[in-house]
């Protein structure tokens, strides 16, 4: 729809989809004698909108201004699957022990799952969200829940979009697009590798470490602190301080959320400038066109994400599909690049 002599333009679009019978390959049990089973099972459910917005804001002989809006967003779900499976796995990407996961029934199609620290529960035995974290007794650390199939996180983001802005002044053309991102989750299984092997600065210091929270045998309020050069009795056990505090880093990178981040971004995709000289030829007897332009990639971005590139998935820069993104280890960032142009037209 536009309006205005076709200035101010809008189109907007929902849809609502279901793909069935998709083609699968679930892992089975190994008594089976085989790893995977391929077959029809299952479907995945699409829903989600589309926004543009155009504009002229400026519209001379010498000088126009176009401006192009673009959003959207979608909600990926995994429907009915195999009965027994509570999770199928699309692809191997796994770093420690958060993997990419599609949840059936419902779940998030680019789901996470990993071990986590587990937290005070309620009286009806619920953890409580941002509640204080359980410290194993046994250990003497925080008490995680052993199980690398928790569901952690969706790495799809509510909203992705993208700014467009073409301004001419005669001949001359100058135009970027600013790329957007609102949310998703991302793993950042660089900073988990740096964590695990010391040389994160989170692990600097080295001296003492500090567990808080409740008790997983009395519920009562703990706190235990390990100084290198101390010993310490834990569950009859006789440990050392520096054991103790190798032995929290360790458990630091048992849980994921420590690495996960809902990710935002708006990043500088690209930025072109052209002239064309084709109005300097008064007659077009041999060349109808020539035009020269400078591009530029990836020159500029902002985000929350504290690690090198959010972009960036365990199959390497640019890798999309929903194998491996949202995944980021020790990821090569989007490199910037210029290019320069000539265009003829004979």
């Amino acid at each position: 729809m536009k309006s205005l002599k076709g200035r101010v333009g809008i189109d907007f679009t929902y849809y609502k989809s279901e793909t069935k019978n998709q083609l699968a390959s679930p892992r089975l049990a190994q008594s089976t004698g085989y790893i995977f089973l391929t077959l029809n099972s299952g479907s995945v459910k699409n829903e989600g909108m589309e926004l543009s917005l155009t504009g002229t804001p400026v519209s001379t002989k010498n000088f126009s201004w176009e401006v192009t809006l673009n959003l959207s967003g979608n909600r990926g779900t995994l429907g009915d699957f195999l009965p027994g499976v509570g999770l199928f796995y699309v692809t191997d990407a796994q770093i420690g022990g958060v993997k990419a996961a599609s949840v059936p029934n419902g779940g998030a199609f680019l789901g996470l799952t990993g071990d986590y620290w587990t937290r005070e529960k309620d009286s009806n035995g619920k953890e409580i969200p941002g509640g204080r974290y359980m410290v194993d007794e046994a250990t003497g650390l925080y008490l995680n829940t052993k199980v690398q199939t928790n569901v952690i996180g969706n790495r799809e983001p509510r909203m992705i979009g993208g700014l467009n802005n073409s301004l001419r002044y005669k001949n001359l053309n100058f135009s970027f697009l600013l790329d957007l991102r609102d949310g998703g989750d991302i793993f950042n299984g660089t900073d988990y590798y740096m964590t695990l092997n010391g040389v994160s600065t989170r692990t600097l210091d080295r001296q003492s470490v500090t567990v808080s929270g409740v008790s997983n045998l009395t519920g009562q309020p703990v706190s235990y602190t390990y100084e290198k050069g101390k010993t310490y009795i834990i569950n009859s056990a006789s440990y050392s301080g520096d054991y103790m505090v190798q032995r929290y880093w360790s458990s630091y990178c048992d849980n994921a959320y420590n690495f996960m981040v809902s990710t935002n971004w708006v990043r500088l995709r690209s930025l072109t400038l052209t002239y064309d000289f084709t109005s300097m030829f008064n007659e077009k007897r041999f060349i109808k066109g020539l035009s020269a332009s400078l591009s530029a990639s990836n020159l500029w971005y902002w985000t929350n994400y504290k690690g090198m590139d959010p972009e960036v998935s365990v199959s390497g820069s640019g890798t999309g599909g929903s194998g491996s993104m949202g995944i980021d280890y020790c990821g090569v960032p989007a490199f910037k690049s210029v290019t320069c142009g000539l265009s003829l037209t004979f």
